[in-house]
């Protein structure tokens, strides 16, 4: 009987070995067949807080450093194509901290609006908007959705723009070097950084002009998304930052949830029989809208 044992040893450890290879490539086909298809009714994610890239570079270092950043043309494509698509039910969005661009921000809220043209719901929550520093972009963001959430333990950095810049002309000189930079024109204000200690006529105009002109374009949008007067959203920018239940109460977000709150909410909105797919790889099942054709050149 023990030599009978020993003999069936090896065998049952085939055997074993055997069915865990079949059930490792039936599965393996499951994925491949079924894996990269668009459920019937999906509900896209995104998490900007990682913020976004304009292109990844083709170097090794490049593609692993920021294989995971979101890319800002695959985002707004996205939405585009997704604004269309049968099976997408809705979209949900992590906003809260970043530190895009305000150009970035501009080209997805734009998209965002645009997918929500189609009627369905686009929903944005974040866990704090800046804590307690700005969160000026984010919440700008923020907006461009159909409802925004906020943690009851985060805050909402809603403060006006700064400006800073760095002049280094003292310490250029304790070090004996003398710089010689020209510039076309009073406006060409890169060389001030080099030649002055401080903000002069010119160089504090143009940057005042542009921040104005960006903070406007936030006052602005931010009025015509949450029903107030440009001169009410001024009056909330000089009180910030705002607590959680200080931001509901003043109507800058629509609810105090957590994060399971807001999914259960936008299942509600797309359908409890709903998936959630990210917006990455909603791109690699779905494919882009301009992937056919001869490609002349793409330039970021």
């Amino acid at each position: 009987m023990l030599r009978d044992e020993r003999k069936r040893g090896p065998g049952l450890c085939s055997a074993i070995f055997t069915i865990l290879v079949i059930a490792g490539i039936a599965i393996g086909l499951y994925y491949w067949i079924f894996g990269n298809r668009v459920p019937g009714h999906v509900v896209l994610e995104a998490d900007f807080e990682q913020g976004v890239v304009e292109s990844v570079p083709n170097d090794t270092l490049g593609r692993m450093l920021l294989a995971k950043k979101l890319n800002l043309r695959d985002v707004v494509e996205t939405l585009q194509e997704a604004a269309t698509g049968d099976r997408v039910k809705g979209f949900v969005a992590r906003v809260g901290q970043s530190n895009m661009r305000l150009a970035q921000v501009q080209e997805i809220r734009d998209a965002v609006i645009a997918f929500r043209k189609s009627g369905k719901p686009a929903i944005a929550y974040a866990e704090t908007f800046g804590e307690f520093g700005p969160g000026n972009a984010s919440y700008y963001l923020a907006t461009a959705f159909d409802a925004i959430y906020l943690q009851p333990s985060g805050d909402l950095g809603l403060t006006g723009l700064i400006y800073e810049q760095p002049f280094v002309k003292g310490a250029l000189e304790k070090l004996g070097i003398v710089p010689r930079i020209d510039g076309r024109k009073e406006y060409k204000s890169f060389r001030y950084l080099f030649t002055e200690r401080r903000y002069i006529a010119p160089h504090r105009e143009e940057v005042t002009e542009v921040m104005d002109s960006q903070f406007s374009q936030i006052v602005k949008a931010i009025a015509e998304r949450r029903k107030f007067s440009e001169d009410g959203v001024r009056a909330l920018v000089n009180k910030g930052p705002f607590l959680a239940q200080e931001a509901a109460d003043a109507k800058l977000v629509d609810g105090l949830a957590y994060r399971d709150e807001v999914y259960d909410r936008i299942k509600e909105k797309a359908g409890a029989n709903a998936d959630f797919l990210s917006l990455a790889d909603y791109r690699k099942r779905a494919g882009g809208p301009n992937e056919k054709g001869t490609t002349v050149a793409l330039s970021y």
